[in-house]
Formats: C-alpha cells, structure tokens, sequence
C-alpha cells in the first residue's frame, strides 16, 4: 500500500510576520475600496535618493505611502506572529532536552535538586527505567561516587511442588528478599570519612581508641530511593 507524499504531514513551523499579513491580505473582500482591482494592499515605496542629484533610471527617487489598510494589518500581522511564536517556544518545553524557561516548573515536578536522589540530572530521572537487579543498583551507586558489591538472595513464595505438608501452610507466608551491599570505602570517592580497623575480640588493649563504624549514611538514602519495598538489605564494609 503506497503513501501520497502531499498528503504527509508536513514539520511543524511557525509562519513569519510576512506569511501571516499576505495571508491575511488574501483574505480581504473583493472590490476597489479594499484595493483588490491594485493585487491588494501593496507595501509603499520608500525614497532612496534625492530626486535630481542621481540619474532616475539608476536609482530609486519614488515615493509611495503605504495605505493604512496594509498599515492596520501590518499591525495585526505583528500580533499574531508574537503569539504563535510563543506558541512554538511552549512546544520544545514539554520535553526534557528543549526546555529553556520552565526548568524551575521542572525541578519541582521531579523533586530536584535533592542530595540523595539517585538521578541528579534531571533528564536522567525523566528517562530512568528503574530495575531490581545487582548490576543497576551498582552502576546507580557508581555514578554518585560508590563502589559496592551486591549479591542477591532467593525469594520464596508459597509451596514449592511435591514439598506441601498438611496443616504446615500459613496465608501469606513469603521470605523477602534478601541483599547483602558490600562498601568498598577505599574506592569509593563520595566517602570521605576515615577507615579506621576496629578491635578484635580478644586483642583489644588498654589506651586502644575505639573505631567507629563508617558512615554510610547518604548511601543508605540512596538505596532507599531505588530498592523496592519488599526487599531487605543488609550492609557491610570492606
């Protein structure tokens, strides 16, 4: 089945103040008090020269009024192309890539800016997809300046076949996931506390300072905005 070209939707553009007032030109009535017998409203001639210091046939020593009909339209014209112009300009802000002045509006659809939003960008967040799986949440924590390690647990729901038991089913019975994080402080660049190695049972001495567990805080508030509600995370450090 073939396509007519001409009946293609053509691209979007928004007409000039020149195509508005022909247009609107073209559709005066007929008749000479409306200048249709001249081809219209015509635009008026402007003196280029002072008639009689340069020869006629070489320069433009002709004056003609422009007539108020093609002034007052002209005026009109001027209206329309402003409004259709921002007409065009609202268009590229409903997209995240175009936008130029309604990026506040945007910010604050999207709940930026926020330190513990995993998508800063804001057209990062607009694309995002979302996932449940190890390699998204490493590459997520990776663009905000931490290293981990993610390994996944095993979801378990109801009774698996030929294991049920009588009287041993309860409603609602599930294990949630389980997901161990491992914190590799070293290479991690948004950690900035110190590591410290703390005691060990049995080799603690007198006068030995207590080290205090990393902070990883902002990395818990991170997690927190993208791991899903059913899932269980434990954390470590290495």
């Amino acid at each position: 089945m073939t396509e007519c070209a001409n009946i293609r939707v053509g691209p979007l553009r928004c007409p000039t103040r020149n195509e508005i007032l022909e247009a609107a030109l073209a559709l005066l009535p007929r008749g000479r008090a409306w200048q249709s017998n001249e081809g219209g409203p015509i635009a008026g001639v402007d003196i280029g020269f002072q008639p009689g210091a340069f020869s006629d046939d070489g320069f433009s020593t002709k004056y003609r009024r422009t007539p108020i009909l093609r002034r007052f339209w002209t005026a009109v014209a001027d209206v329309f192309a402003f409004a259709n112009s921002r007409l065009c300009d609202l268009r590229m802000e409903f997209f995240c890539a175009t936008r130029k002045e309604t990026d506040d509006l945007w910010m604050a659809e999207y709940g930026l800016p926020d330190d513990c939003d995993p998508f800063p960008d804001l057209c990062v967040k607009v694309a995002a997809l979302g996932g449940a799986r190890c390699e998204y949440f490493s590459a997520i924590t990776a663009r905000m300046g931490w290293e981990i390690e993610c390994f996944d647990g095993a979801v378990i729901c109801g009774s698996r076949a030929g294991h049920a038991r009588a009287g041993r089913a309860q409603p609602g019975f599930a294990r949630a996931l389980d997901m161990r994080i491992n914190v590799r402080l070293r290479e991690s660049p948004a950690y900035g506390g110190r590591i410290q190695t703390r005691p060990l049972a049995g080799r603690l001495r007198a006068g030995m300072r207590m080290a205090c567990a990393p902070d990883i805080s902002p990395l818990k508030c991170l997690m927190d905005r993208i791991v899903p509600a059913h899932v269980r995370v434990t954390y470590t450090t290495a």
